[in-house]
């Protein structure tokens, strides 16, 4: 055997290992993705009846947060700290 037949043989089944471990990679349960967050907004309505003149007035409310993301990082400092030399 020449050392050109063992390096073709060689990087087969280099080759083959690599296939096999992306096939099994595919076959394994992928993560659950996290819970999708609630909705940022509500909607109400109310509907009312003037007694008296058998008016309908139709009361309607949306509310819609604003806060989007948990806030990152550190706050930031009252005052600017010195420099260090």
């Amino acid at each position: 055997m020449n050392l050109r037949l063992l390096l073709c043989i060689a990087l087969g089944l280099f080759t083959t290992y690599i296939g096999v471990v992306m096939l099994l990679q595919q076959l394994r349960p992928q993560a659950r993705s996290p819970l999708p967050p609630k909705p940022n907004f509500s909607a109400r309505s109310a509907t009312f009846v003037d007694p008296e003149t058998g008016e309908k007035t139709i009361h309607r409310e949306i509310t819609v947060s604003t806060k989007l993301a948990p806030t990152a990082g550190p706050p930031t400092p009252q005052e600017p700290q010195p420099a260090k030399p």
